[in-house]
């Protein structure tokens, strides 16, 4: 099918399926950009490609060699995350020595990305070639017909199960995973001597043994955000797929109401406060000592490198209330309509697969492939990652998201 057709196609297949959905897809999802403002920004002291009004250029201490700076781009990539800045930086610049083909990485701050990815590839306008995505949205290009079929399956025999299925639409495998995200346990061990079981344990043994005086929190998490307060209520939900963009939520009554029971009790014991918490302080507080326990991103545990912690994955409610996590993954996705296709695919493979030991260095993010000489806290990760339930993608999973967030904002 030609370039033509394939437009045409996908205009007819996006506004009887996605155009009243796509806002909602970009703004509701747990991993969206939360910024609705738009930054468009070339990485790196590269040249605008062509059609690219708009774009600056920035310094960068990284910039690489002047080859590299002073080639045309032959490839362009997007990404909308800046944590990452670093790390496809140096995956264009590795890649342009070991083949001449310089790729321009380019962030896309827009608040709805996959939206700006489809109107510059109707338009032909220095659209992206290959992109980042996170795998709750890969349905939504597929739709629009921006995903191409991973033509290097074999490369990551080695990965993450869940990676493989969270970058899969049906039988194909779309998405090139890169990282994962989830939610883990981080505890003083100058407090537990061992990994607590359980959330009701935890309350017990605080109540048994007199914490440090600038002890302020027993258990900290974000509480304005769904994706750390889904393990309260993991055990009672299914996802289950019923068409596309279509999910059926699914609740065992019964057990949900229990869950929000022991929530409530798990308030009273652990204090936390809605108004100010955030990631950021809840690292600053667990630094300090002021919190025994805390539920973080593993986006986040780099910022606890040199401080000594345990880990562990996140511990059931008691006895009877088992905890699940969420877990987040993003890939590299080749564009259907990119006109060089091939060596899109190249460097989709290069960067996840050969720089997957670069990644968390440069980064912070793991990566969906397990180090060879990764520590407890990586391995923890992993297993983490590998046990949990992948964010789905369509917009009655969005709504259930929506609708998490605004049960547990009744509680404060």
């Amino acid at each position: 099918m030609g370039t033509l057709q394939k437009k045409i196609v996908s205009v007819i297949i996006v506004a009887g399926l996605l155009i009243l959905t796509v806002a909602k897809v970009q703004n509701a999802s747990v991993s969206g950009n939360r910024s609705g403002e738009q930054e468009t920004t070339v990485t790196g002291n590269g040249e605008t490609p062509a059609g690219g009004s708009g774009q600056k250029n920035t310094e960068n201490s990284h910039s690489g060699d002047n080859a590299y700076r002073q080639a045309d781009a032959d490839l362009i990539f997007w990404y909308n995350d800046k944590s990452y800045d670093t790390f496809f930086l140096l995956a264009a610049e590795e890649y342009f020595k070991e083949t001449g083909i310089k790729v321009q990485p380019v962030y896309e701050g827009s608040a709805e990305y996959l939206t700006a990815v489809y109107d510059r590839t109707m338009q032909n306008d220095a659209y992206p070639d290959v992109y980042l995505i996170s795998g709750d949205n890969l349905e939504a290009a597929y739709l629009y017909g921006l995903a191409a079929v991973n033509e290097r399956a074999e490369s990551y025999g080695g990965a993450a199960e869940n990676a493989l299925a969270a970058a899969a639409y049906g039988d194909k495998l779309l998405g090139y995973p890169l990282n994962y995200s989830t939610c883990l346990f981080v505890y003083q061990n100058s407090y537990f001597e061992t990994a607590p079981v359980s959330m009701q344990e935890i309350i017990d043994y605080s109540n048994e043994n007199e914490p440090g005086e600038n002890v302020e929190y027993l258990v900290e998490w974000d509480v304005n955000d769904p994706f750390y307060d889904f393990p309260f209520v993991a055990n009672c939900i299914t996802f289950e797929k019923d068409g596309p963009q279509r999910m059926n939520v699914v609740y065992d009554e019964e057990m949900y109401q229990k869950d929000l029971e022991f929530f409530e009790t798990l308030l009273a014991s652990f204090s936390v406060n809605a108004e100010t918490v955030s990631e950021e302080t809840i690292l600053e507080n667990f630094k300090g000592g002021r919190t025994l326990c805390a539920m973080l991103d593993t986006d986040s545990l780099c910022q606890l490198e040199g401080y000594t912690y345990s880990v562990t994955q996140i511990p059931d409610l008691n006895e009877e209330l088992k905890t699940s996590v969420c877990a987040m993954t993003e890939m590299l996705v080749v564009n259907d309509f990119s006109e060089k296709q091939q060596q899109a695919v190249d460097f989709a493979e290069f960067a996840t697969v050969e720089l997957a030991d670069r990644l968390y260095e440069t980064s912070g993010h793991y990566s969906v492939f397990l180090s060879e000489q990764a520590d407890m806290v990586e391995q923890t990760a992993y297993e983490t990652y590998e046990g949990a339930v992948l964010a789905p993608d369509s917009q009655d999973a969005r709504d259930f998201w929506v609708g998490l967030k605004e049960t547990i904002a009744t509680y404060f």
